[in-house]
């Protein structure tokens, strides 16, 4: 009975994700064809649908394959669709506890790295140093601007931007301070000047996706620029530009796009132009998530959110093994994941 109750709750959990899913995926698929113009035929649909019940087990897996399709105007073997990899890959490649990725306040303690530009946890409405000693809310207040005109608060279990707060000399408040829930206080990232040029409102984030290869080396397998909006302080997925990375040199894909999948070869506010453009300081950014990775085995696909400061050092803002966005990746460059065996 209780196996029976239970197998019956794991289809509705399957049920509802893989709805939520396809809803997600039959927008971007609209907004594709609108943009571009080009529309899956009958036969395309029928031969996807095909191919994700022979290798991937059941029709749901599709809906992702025709966004990738789509874009691309052609199909590629090898695809992972985001619900399949969401609920049948990450989990058991990582071992079912990815999730602890989500906790900020403890990432400094598991990476074992100085790249993360933390200064202060909050947690149980306490502030602890980043060697976990607590911190009198004197102290903070004495001597938290000496060095910083903002910092930037994050909650656990946030991401995409959400659940973050500027903290400045103007609205800070000890008390108020104290009443959030656990969270990391985190020191401004000045990135290069190069990211200003396409847009110098906020810091552009770089998601590098990392594998545990067969050998168990680790190795890149995909990246992406996020980059923001005009007047908006805070890059969140709502309001992101998400460009391709297509090497370890860092070049930039010929456009990107933003939440819409609608294609922008220039940036919208600022008319920088994506194509024949280079990150610098970008292959130094992914050896350093490489070498993260490998001291963290338990974990077979890690992605990466890093900047490039102005002297040309690489931060780490936060990293992600639970479910790692792997869809913007599969459809902009993939497929990304082959020769894994993780289907």
């Amino acid at each position: 009975m209780r196996n029976t109750i239970k197998d019956n709750l794991d289809n509705i959990k399957k049920y509802y994700y893989d709805y939520k899913h396809k809803k997600e995926a039959m927008h971007a698929l609209k907004c594709i064809e609108s943009d571009t113009g080009y529309t899956l035929t009958t036969a395309q649909k029928r031969k996807i649908k095909d191919y994700a019940k022979e290798v991937l087990g059941s029709t749901k897996h599709s809906y992702w394959l025709y966004v990738y399709t789509a874009y691309n105007q052609k199909f590629k073997e090898g695809w992972i669709p985001d619900n399949y990899f969401g609920y049948s890959v990450a989990p058991k490649i990582n071992k079912g506890i990815g999730s602890i990725s989500n906790i900020k306040t403890l990432s400094r303690r598991i990476v074992e790295t100085d790249l993360l530009p933390d200064k202060y946890y909050l947690i149980d409405n306490v502030l602890y140093d980043t060697n976990y000693q607590v911190i009198t809310e004197k102290e903070v207040s004495e001597i938290l601007f000496s060095n910083n005109n903002e910092y930037f608060l994050k909650k656990d279990d946030s991401n995409q931007g959400r659940g973050v707060i500027r903290i400045t000399e103007e609205n800070f408040n000890i008390s108020e301070l104290l009443k959030h829930q656990d969270a990391v206080i985190q020191e401004p990232i000045i990135q290069a000047e190069w990211f200003d040029k396409i847009i110098p409102d906020s810091v552009a984030t770089i998601r590098i996706t990392t594998v545990k290869e067969k050998d168990h080396t680790t190795r890149m397998r995909a990246a992406y620029l996020r980059v923001g909006r005009k007047n908006i302080d805070i890059v969140q997925s709502e309001s992101t530009i998400r460009v391709p990375i297509i090497n370890r040199q860092g070049d930039l894909g010929e456009f990107g796009s933003d939440v819409d999948w609608v294609r922008h070869y220039v940036h919208p506010d600022t008319d920088f132009k994506f194509a024949n453009e280079s990150i610098p300081n970008f292959e130094k950014a992914v050896i350093e998530c490489e070498k993260l990775h490998q001291k963290l085995p338990h974990f077979s696909i890690i992605g990466w959110d890093v900047s490039i400061t102005e002297k040309g050092e690489v931060k780490l803002i936060e990293w992600n093994a639970g479910h790692p966005d792997i869809k913007f990746s599969e459809t902009s460059t993939g497929p990304c994941f082959t020769g894994l065996d993780w289907f």
